[in-house]
């Protein structure tokens, strides 16, 4: 992950609002207008139409699941120490290490570290400083460096639980690139004695609901990425189980979508994963 631009990523802003609009936990405080303005132009430029198709999800919901799934499969593994590659502008950081008191590392381009610094220096009430001076960390790093796994190692070593998480990152790389970062993630929890890695993935599979889902969240994306999208998706959950068995996890199962109530419901091509070392 190198520092293409200095802009921040309109998914960034886009999944902000989300949050804010979905009142998660301490969203508002990295909710922007560029979110706003971005959401809007999305549902005005034909997503209303996937509000009159219920086997289509909204992006809304498709990130609702993905968000809340990611946070049970959390809550299972009950981490002393997580680390997000990607963070953007997510509230997840500071929702663990307030909340939940877990020492939380965030990672992402210098700019973005600059940018979620200066919305948590501006915004955060000053009941919760303490807390995330004590447990949240913002840092940069190329995930995709030969030094990953010796950087994260590093900062996983004192813990006994450690999980990385990568919400909305590894589906944006091209396929050698995603095994490069998996084998690192993996490295780096062999080397401080197992742990897990948390992600999303999408696979082809799953009939036709899951291919006119696939067909709408992929048009979003290219709207919000502004023709970028992401890359090609896996063609199985068996295609994804030897993804992570090449990148040297000795386990990975999907998360039961059933274990967020009513957005389980929600058609989808992703699902979470949780791999184990």
């Amino acid at each position: 992950m190198s520092e293409r631009d200095a802009a921040i990523a309109p998914t960034a802003h886009y999944t902000a609002h989300v949050w804010k609009r979905l009142g998660l936990p301490y969203a508002t405080m990295f909710a922007t207008a560029e979110g706003a303005r971005l959401f809007w132009t999305l549902r005005l430029a034909g997503e209303w139409l996937t509000l009159l198709t219920p086997k289509v999800p909204t992006m809304v919901e498709y990130l609702a699941q993905r968000h809340l799934l990611i946070e049970a499969a959390l809550d299972d593994l009950s981490p002393d120490r997580i680390v997000e590659l990607g963070a953007g502008l997510s509230r997840r950081g500071v929702t663990w290490a307030v909340d939940k008191k877990v020492r939380y590392l965030e990672v992402d381009l210098p700019h973005m570290v600059r940018a979620k610094q200066a919305a948590i220096d501006t915004h955060l009430p000053p009941r919760l400083r303490a807390d995330v001076r004590a447990r949240l960390e913002l840092a940069s790093c190329d995930v995709l460096s030969e030094e990953l796994p010796h950087w994260l190692a590093a900062r996983l070593a004192d813990s006994r639980r450690p999980v990385v998480v990568a919400e909305g990152l590894v589906g944006y790389f091209a396929p050698q690139e995603r095994d490069r970062l998996a084998a690192g993630i993996a490295a780096a929890l062999r080397a401080v004695g197992g742990g897990a890695f948390v992600c999303d993935l999408r696979s082809t599979e799953g009939g036709k609901a899951i291919a006119r889902a696939r067909r709408g969240l992929e048009l979003g994306i290219k709207l919000i990425t502004r023709g970028r999208g992401s890359r090609a998706d896996f063609l199985s959950e068996d295609d994804v189980r030897a993804f992570f068995r090449r990148a040297g996890f000795s386990s990975a199962e999907p998360v039961d979508r059933r274990r967020v109530g009513r957005v389980a419901r929600t058609p989808s091509p992703a699902r979470i994963w949780v791999a184990r070392v």
